[in-house]
């Protein structure tokens, strides 16, 4: 290679400076003029303008050779600078024109420059321009090592005024290759850095571009379209007029995320826009890329034929590659195979290539090699993938999917990564299900069920507390006071971080062994007599803890709407063992399913028939229903988030109503369930009688209801007293019953309109009564969104202290709830425990208001334990 430094009649060799214009170009006799008058730097200016137009014209041989002739005019002009920044450009343009051989020797000619001061910001650039090259080999080891060598040199001139700009895309890259090696905290925080160093020495706009770019990419892959497409709007705004390779990229990233917006013509109308361009210059390398984009989003509209169509076109330049592009288009001919009821060897052979790809040393890559495992788990029966192996590929790809989420501090990033993967976490449940190995099934439905809720709850709701001058997260970081209560998915709740221990490494090695195997057996066509299956994530209570829980436990996971509505339901009977049933939702059921999972009932309300189609698919096995009006049974139901605002007591068997033969209570978890059993102690102990401490209330005497909830207050046993505000709850003694009412708007609404600003965060920073009644609609009901924790007011009331809740499901009736909860608490009062008294009235309001629906007479739940 020729160094940068050499005598010029050297570098000439390599270019002469004098012709380096073609003989026809109008600028040659300019150029000629020019060089034989010694004018270097005027003649140096022309090659560079020259330069740039012949990119821009989309003949990047011309181009790079011009830019070769202006680092040698400049050296002859004694610019060693403008020498410099021209070789460094030879070197990008080479690596974005696909020559990466090229690429790669030329940044070694850079870094042959004495490291000091003036060359610090070019030896940045190399070690960051060796990176991305290593990116596009899929060397994703070597990659970072090349970052790392670049950030050092960044550091050690941290104040020469180049630097700081390379250091900023220095970490953009290094944020890239974690996020291709799915190591999605990592990534995150590396573009946080990113951001704050450029806005802490105000980098220039193109680079603030470049990591919107990369924010995007992290967004997608975290299962949040919407952040995703305004982060590459933003870059596209700031690569507009400067950098057409750079605006090409963020329009075709956006593709994805339009995609997943569930926006397919406008993602189709970019990818054919894009690929038109590129055909008629000939681009292959981008038209390869649009091609693939264009292959999701026809796959997203069910378009098998034209997929296969277009992944054909983009055959020749991907199946001997080993590019991750080569990675998708193989993952891509598999996915339409699926779904086209292709020949199976064919689709475990392309699988087998992808996980060849994604599991080498230096690439480690457990996104894509968990969604191979995923479709090799889904793929058609064949002699190359047997029973053992399939299961085995299903379960490496459940744990990939957990390992992701478990590295995520941020309940945001765990919520929407855990949503998106939501067929990986459906296929394993379902497997076990069918496999009738119900424990493994559990465990399965437990894992995210309530993950913010159950590590509050674990750790201390103190945490949540910092005196009247503001509130805190768990990790300490304080933030100003809330007077106005807003609260809410804003607040400190959500504002938690996770504070569970970081997975073992070795559990990723574990997914990448499974996925070795699966590509080598395919491969050999002997497959492998026994294969390891990888641990399952999640926590499952002990025995005699789900003993003390109810007579009878339910978890109910809903199966994705794609394919059909399905339900897994696990049950186990006190002293008993798990019992798994799959049941498969009818058409009718199917659509009533489609406006229930979306929080709003039917307008018109549901008939009889629907609510018994509800209790066979929602709770099929008969110890639910086998208590009797004189001798229940209770009941707990671990119900899917999509379902949390339906009124469950309201279910049907046979014509039976389920809170006819049954004492019902949700919980957001088995696990939350387990800690709030484990604090009981703490609070009073299990045999302490509710009605022993004084009951407290804030209402809202505006509601109908105001007439009918304060004489039944009035005649608690141990005394009432309204709050003039809910912090008031904290004096004097602690009460044994906090009585609040108020409406709320919306599903998953985290604040109870009306007086004292009563919102989930104001709950979770008091010290609350072991019983807690919320009278007011969606009090006690989630947003109906997988994946995300069952965030409401019953669960701010939970972390604030209450192990038992009452709180409504769904826009309950105002009046009829206030009689429910009226005879509610006169019998808890008389010391009965809180959901026989539950049963009890919703059973007399029903019997002596024939005419009212459901969702008044049993509007109001239990939440948490029973007592």
């Amino acid at each position: 290679m020729i160094d940068s430094g050499a005598p010029a009649a050297l570098l000439d060799r390599l270019i002469d400076p004098a012709v380096a214009l073609p003989a026809e170009h109008p600028n040659r006799p300019a150029a000629e003029h020019l060089h034989a008058e010694r004018q270097w730097r005027p003649l140096a200016d022309l090659y560079q303008q020259q330069a740039t137009a012949a990119w821009r014209e989309r003949h990047p041989g011309l181009a790079l050779r011009l830019l070769l002739a202006e680092s040698r005019t400049a050296l002859r002009a004694d610019d060693r600078k403008r020498c410099q920044e021209a070789v460094a450009f030879v070197a990008q343009w080479h690596r974005l024109s696909g020559g990466f051989t090229a690429a790669e020797r030329w940044n070694h000619a850079l870094l042959r420059e004495p490291l000091q001061a003036a060359t610090a910001w070019l030896h940045a650039y190399a070690w960051r321009e060796l990176a991305a090259l290593r990116e596009v080999a899929s060397r994703y080891d070597t990659g970072l090592s090349c970052c790392d060598r670049g950030i050092e040199v960044c550091r050690q001139y941290a104040d020469e005024p180049r630097v700081a700009r390379q250091y900023v895309r220095v970490l953009i890259q290094k944020a890239t290759l974690h996020r291709h090696r799915g190591e999605l905290a990592v990534a995150r925080d590396v573009l946080h850095g990113a951001r704050e160093f450029a806005d802490e020495r105000d980098v220039d706009p193109f680079t603030r571009g470049l990591i919107s770019h990369r924010e995007g990419g992290v967004e997608i892959v975290l299962g949040r379209p919407e952040a995703a497409l305004e982060a590459y709007r933003r870059a596209a705004a700031a690569f507009d007029g400067v950098s057409e390779g750079n605006l090409f990229y963020a329009r075709l990233r956006e593709v994805a995320a339009l995609r997943a917006l569930d926006r397919l013509g406008e993602a189709l109308r970019i990818t054919d826009d894009l690929a038109t361009r590129f055909r008629a210059r000939r681009d292959t390398y981008r038209l390869g890329q649009v091609l693939l984009e264009r292959a999701e989003v026809l796959q997203s509209r069910g378009d098998t034929t034209a997929v296969a169509a277009t992944l054909r076109e983009a055959q020749p330049y991907y199946e001997g590659a080993e590019t991750l592009e080569a990675l998708r288009w193989h993952r891509h001919v598999a996915r339409n195979l699926i779904g086209s009821n292709g020949d199976p060897a064919t689709i475990v052979g392309h699988l087998a290539t992808v996980l060849d790809l994604a599991t080498r040393p230096e690439r480690q890559d457990l996104n894509r090699t968990m969604l191979a495992l995923y479709d090799l788990h889904r793929a058609p029966p064949t002699d190359a993938l047997p029973r053992g192996l399939r299961h085995a590929a299903g379960r490496a790809a459940l744990l990939a999917a957990d390992l992701q989420r478990g590295e995520l501090s941020d309940p945001d990033d765990r919520w929407s990564t855990h949503a998106a993967r939501e067929e990986v976490y459906a296929a394993a449940l379902l497997a076990h299900t069918e496999l009738d190995e119900p424990e493994a099934a559990v465990r399965v439905a437990e894992t995210g069920r309530a993950d913010l809720l159950n590590q509050l709850l674990a750790g201390s709701s103190a945490n949540l507390a910092a005196g009247s001058g503001g509130s805190a997260d768990p990790t300490g970081s304080t933030s100003s006071a809330d007077p106005a209560g807003s609260g809410g998915l804003a607040g400190a709740v959500a504002r938690s971080r996770i504070a569970a221990p970081r997975a073992d490494p070795a559990l990723a090695e574990e997914v990448f062994g499974v996925a070795r195997l699966a590509a080598a057996s395919i491969r050999s066509g002997r497959p492998a007599d026994r294969v390891p299956l990888p641990p399952l994530p999640g926590h499952l209570p002990a025995p005699d803890i789900l003993d003390a829980m109810a007579d009878v436990v339910v978890v109910i996971t809903l199966g994705p709407r794609s394919a059909g509505w399905w339900s897994s339901v696990l049950t186990r009977p006190r002293y008993g063992e798990w019992r798994a049933t799959l049941c498969t939702a009818s058409d009718h059921l199917a659509a009533l399913l489609d406006s229930l999972t979306t929080g709003v009932p039917p307008e018109r309300g549901m008939s009889r028939a629907s609510w018994e189609e509800l209790g066979a698919f929602l709770l099929p096995d008969p110890a639910v229903w086998a208590g009797s009006p004189d001798h229940p049974r209770s009941v707990m139901i671990i119900s899917d988030p999509r379902l949390w605002h339906l009124p469950h007591a309201a279910l049907t068997r046979d014509g039976a109503y389920l809170c006819d033969v049954a004492e019902v209570s949700l919980a957001p978890s088995l696990r939350t369930t387990e800690l709030l059993l484990a604090r009981s102690p703490v609070a009073g102990g299990p045999g302490m009688a509710v009605a022993s401490g004084p009951a407290v209330s804030l209402l809202d005497s505006g509601l109908p209801g105001y007439r009918v909830e304060m004489p039944a207050l009035a005649d608690w046993p141990g005394g009432h007293r309204e709050l003039p505000a809910l912090p008031a709850v904290d004096e004097g003694v602690r009460p044994a019953l906090l009585y609040l009412s108020g409406h709320g708007d919306q599903p998953g609404a985290t604040a109870l309109l009306g007086p004292g600003g009563v919102t989930m965060d104001a709950l979770a920073q008091r010290r609350l009564p072991r019983l807690v009644v919320l009278n007011g609609c969606w009090s006690g009901t989630a947003s109906s969104r997988y994946g995300h924790d069952p965030l409401s007011l019953a669960v701010g009331a939970l972390i604030g202290g209450a192990d038992t809740v009452v709180a409504g499901t769904g826009q309950i009736g105002g009046v009829a709830s206030a009689h429910v909860a009226a005879r509610l608490i006169q019998r808890v009062g008389r010391g009965a425990s809180v959901v026989s008294a539950l049963r009890a009235a919703q059973r007399e309001i029903r019997a002596e208001n024939p005419d009212l629906g459901p969702f008044d007479w049993a509007g109001l739940c239990v939440v948490g334990t029973r007592r």
